[in-house]
């Protein structure tokens, strides 16, 4: 299973949580530097969406954030799995 359909997944399942991209290299083993290229097809769909949040604790002040998109949560969990797993 590709990134794109595991982070897909897991906001299908959990449309309420918040992962940063550190979170979502800690989570399914890849660099945090590549997690961005890596669901840039995922936020064109609109299953994730990313989002700049103010973070002073980090070099940049800044961390990405990504969150259910728009495609997820306009759709019951069925229909949103049932989208995902059907994506060439």
């Amino acid at each position: 299973m590709s990134i794109v359909t595991h982070v897909a997944v897991f906001f299908a399942r959990n449309p309420e949580e918040e992962l940063t991209t550190h979170d979502v290299g800690i989570k399914w083993d890849m660099k945090p530097n590549n997690v961005s290229a890596s669901l840039r097809y995922a936020e064109a769909k609109g299953w994730v969406t990313r989002t700049k949040r103010a973070d002073p604790t980090t070099r940049t002040k800044y961390k990405w954030v990504y969150t259910a998109g728009p495609l997820l949560l306009q759709n019951p969990l069925g229909e949103r799995e049932a989208a995902i797993s059907s994506r060439p």
